[in-house]
């Protein structure tokens, strides 16, 4: 987890804030489009995790994120 909050926040441009897994994303100060578009990037790179847009606004917490990437991905049909 700790991995993950520092990878979160160097994507969403925050390297200098200790982020908590319950902190509200809405209450990030940089949570907005760009933050998304760099969310998904870092969740292909180091996760290999394929997510979008619509996943990450279903999100509360830092946590729901991290949550993510730990998620299975659908088995191919």
């Amino acid at each position: 987890m700790e991995h993950f909050l520092t990878q979160f926040a160097d994507a969403i441009n925050l390297p200098d804030r200790a982020l908590q897994p319950r902190d509200e994303l809405r209450d990030l100060p940089n949570w907005d489009s760009l933050a998304i578009l760099m969310t998904i990037s870092m969740m292909d790179i180091e996760y290999g995790k394929t997510v979008s847009g619509t996943d990450l606004q279903a999100c509360a917490t830092v946590d729901d994120v991290y949550r993510l990437t730990q998620e299975n991905p659908p088995e191919a049909e």
